[in-house]
């Protein structure tokens, strides 16, 4: 596994969960529920962390990444799909004409309402680039991966976010914290051993999985779904050492215009 990630490994201060919950319980008045509370923090626990700043690690961000593969397809107008939109936020920055951004959620204002299945079902265009920021499940963005390579043209890139939780709050399903990646890290190790690809994981935006197809015939890597499905943020560290995790400057200057 690539150092670069190693070195922002951390473990809380000892007895730091005492601090966790007496935060998470001190406008709790039910004495069962404060157990209930209590217990559930003790089950999902992780004391080590990952010490990252988002925002002063780089400048650099998602869709500064997905523009510069955009001019790497050396297309005229290369076609650009995005799963996900949340008020097209990310989507707006893209500069590509021929766009597409998929979500359930008419306030996000996307192309296509409605789930990404419904829209792969449906689906027959081939895209350059692909963007997946969807619902932050390893069972979702797993199938949204495996449909992504599907229709991805050779040589054309893939882009997952969320790719890195920093800690067990972040990565827990259900959501429990203000900032959620979920256990969408998972994916990445699947897509780490998945043949006819290159895949590796910028240190940036929350991490940010960044695969080019370079085969048509890709084989998504399956064996170990059943072991991941049953894993939680602590088995993270151990699991991910098969992941290739860059600098995120020295990732955006792989991409060649």
């Amino acid at each position: 596994m690539d150092s670069e990630i190693i070195k922002f490994y951390d473990k809380y201060p000892e007895n730091f969960i005492e601090t966790i919950i007496k935060n998470s319980v001190k406008n709790l008045t039910d004495e069962k529920l404060i157990i209930q509370t209590t217990n559930h923090i003790k089950r999902i626990y992780c004391n080590n962390f990952i010490k990252i700043d988002w925002f002063k690690i780089t400048n650099l961000r998602k869709w500064d990444f997905i523009n510069k593969s955009l001019k790497a397809i050396k297309k005229d107008k290369p076609k650009y799909l995005e799963i996900g939109a949340f008020r097209n936020e990310n989507f707006n920055k893209i500069n590509a004409t021929n766009k597409i951004s998929v979500d359930p959620d008419p306030k996000s204002f996307p192309t296509f309402i409605g789930t990404s299945n419904e829209f792969f079902s449906n689906n027959s265009e081939k895209f350059d680039v692909i963007f997946i920021d969807g619902l932050h499940t390893f069972e979702q963005c797993r199938i949204d991966a495996i449909n992504a390579l599907e229709y991805l043209n050779t040589n054309g890139y893939l882009f997952l976010h969320d790719l890195v939780p920093r800690n067990f709050m972040e990565e827990y399903i259900p959501r429990i914290s203000g900032i959620w990646t979920g256990d969408v890290w998972k994916v990445s190790v699947e897509l780490s051993k998945t043949k006819g690809v290159k895949f590796s994981v910028i240190l940036a935006d929350h991490g940010l999985g960044m695969l080019q197809k370079i085969n048509d015939d890709v084989k998504y890597f399956n064996n170990d779904e059943i072991k991941l499905r049953n894993s939680s943020f602590k088995d993270f560290f151990e699991l991910n050492k098969s992941v290739n995790y860059q600098n995120s400057e020295n990732a955006f200057n792989k991409i060649k215009n």
